[in-house]
C-alpha cells in the first residue's frame, strides 16, 4: 500500500512546481521496505538503483571520486612529494586529501558551521551552514586533486585522471530511482547533509571532475531505514525535511505474517508457523521492554527459523539457532528469552535414553 500511495504521490505531482520525488521508508527489519522501493520503481517505469551505507560512509562514495595517474611528475617537486605522502596514506581519497591539506571535519561543521565557513574563507558569515562548509571542502579536495593530476608536457596523454561514477549521481543524472539503504548508520551525520542540494528539485552538485551535475526532473531518491539496529542514529533534521513523504511501515498482523512465511518458505502447517509468529513477537516485546538492543528480531529471522524447522523437524533447537541467536549475543539474556518466551510454546523435545 505504501508502495502505491508513494507512486501516485509521484505521478500526479509530475509537471506541478513542486514534484514529489524524495521519500522515505522507515520501519523494522524484514518489513520489505528495500521491496517497497523496487515496486515504486517498477511503477514508475524507472531503473532500480541502491547504495548501502555504512559507518565509514564519506560524500565522495556518493558523488565518485577521482584516480589520478601517478605514474609520471607533475612538474612539481612539492606536488610530487604531497602525492608520495598521499600514497602512503593509502591512496589519492577524500579522507587523506583532507588530512594532507588538514581541513575541517563532519563533526566541525555541524557544531561550528560559523567558524568553520570563517576559516575556509576568511569570511564572517553567522548564517553560514554545514552544506555551505561541505561545499568549499569539496572544492579545495577537488582543486587538490587537479594539482596532482597535471603532468609535465609530453610525459603522458592527455587522459591525466579517471572518475568513476557512482550508481547515485547516473540515477540522479539520469532520471532513475536510487534507494539510499541504512544511512543512520553513517557516523558522521553531516555526510548526508552534503548531498541536500541535490535532494532539492532542481538541485546541482559539482564533481570532482568540476562537472555540475543538475538533477533529472524524473529522479527519485527512497531512503529506507531502522532506527532501532543498533548504531543507527536519528537522521539529520534537514534530510529529513526535504523528504516529500515519511512512511512508516509496521509489521503486518500475525495472520498476514503466517501467510507470507507459508508462501515463502513452503511450510503447510499452518497452526505450527501460528504460533512461531506469535513466539517472535513476544521476543521483540520482550527485547524492547527490557532493553536488549544488540540484536533483531523480525521477518527475516521469522522465515529462518520456519525453515530450519521444515529441515530439522524440530522447532525448539531451530530456535536456538535463528530467533534466538539473532536477538542478542549475551548468555544471560538468550536464557531469559528462552525460559520466558519459547519454552511456555515450544518445550524441548525429550531425548530417548539408551
Amino acid at each position: 500500500q505504501e508502495a502505491v500511495d508513494i507512486c501516485k504521490h509521484a505521478q500526479l505531482t509530475t509537471g506541478k512546481p513542486t514534484q514529489m520525488r524524495n521519500f522515505l521508508l522507515r520501519g523494522p527489519a524484514g518489513t520489505g521496505k528495500t521491496m517497497g522501493a523496487k515496486a515504486i520503481a517498477a511503477g514508475l517505469g524507472l531503473p532500480y538503483m541502491k547504495y548501502t551505507c555504512s559507518a565509514g560512509t564519506e560524500i565522495f562514495d556518493f558523488v565518485g571520486m577521482v584516480f589520478p595517474n601517478t605514474e609520471h611528475s607533475t612538474g612539481n617537486a612539492q606536488l610530487d612529494q604531497e602525492r608520495e605522502q598521499l600514497q602512503a596514506m593509502g591512496g589519492v581519497n577524500y579522507a587523506n586529501v583532507s588530512k594532507l591539506l588538514h581541513l575541517p571535519g563532519l563533526d566541525d561543521m555541524d557544531y561550528d558551521p560559523a567558524g568553520v565557513y570563517q576559516a575556509l574563507t576568511g569570511v564572517e558569515n553567522q548564517t553560514a551552514t554545514p552544506q555551505d562548509c561541505m561545499e568549499l571542502v569539496l572544492e579545495k579536495v577537488t582543486e587538490k586533486v587537479r594539482q596532482l593530476s597535471v603532468f609535465v608536457e609530453g610525459e603522458t596523454s592527455s587522459q591525466t585522471y579517471t572518475y568513476v561514477e557512482t550508481d547515485f549521481i547516473k540515477a540522479l543524472k539520469n532520471g532513475y530511482l536510487v534507494e539510499i539503504q541504512e544511512p543512520s548508520t553513517i557516523l558522521q551525520p553531516g555526510v548526508l547533509v552534503g548531498l541536500n542540494s541535490l535532494l532539492e528539485q532542481s538541485g546541482t552538485i559539482t564533481l570532482p571532475t568540476g562537472e555540475v551535475i543538475r538533477r533529472h526532473p524524473d529522479a527519485v531518491v527512497v531512503v529506507t531505514t531502522n532506527v532501532s539496529y543498533e548504531g543507527c542514529r536519528g537522521m539529520n533534521q534537514s534530510v529529513v525535511d526535504r523528504m516529500s513523504l515519511v512512511k512508516d511501515i509496521q509489521l503486518p498482523s500475525p495472520e498476514v505474517m503466517a501467510q507470507r512465511v507459508m508462501a515463502v518458505t513452503g511450510a503447510e502447517d499452518e497452526y505450527q508457523v501460528c504460533q512461531m509468529v506469535q513466539v517472535v513477537n513476544d521476543l521483540a516485546d520482550y527485547c524492547r521492554k527490557n532493553g536488549i538492543t544488540d540484536g533483531t528480531v523480525g521477518m527475516r529471522s521469522l522465515i529462518d527459523w520456519v525453515t530450519s524447522a521444515e529441515i530439522s523437524g524440530d522447532p525448539y533447537t531451530a530456535a536456538m539457532d535463528t530467533i534466538i541467536s539473532k536477538a542478542t549475543a549475551d548468555e544471560e539474556d538468550r536464557e531469559a528469552l528462552i525460559t520466558s518466551v519459547l519454552d511456555p510454546v515450544f518445550a524441548p523435545k525429550r531425548r530417548k535414553t539408551a
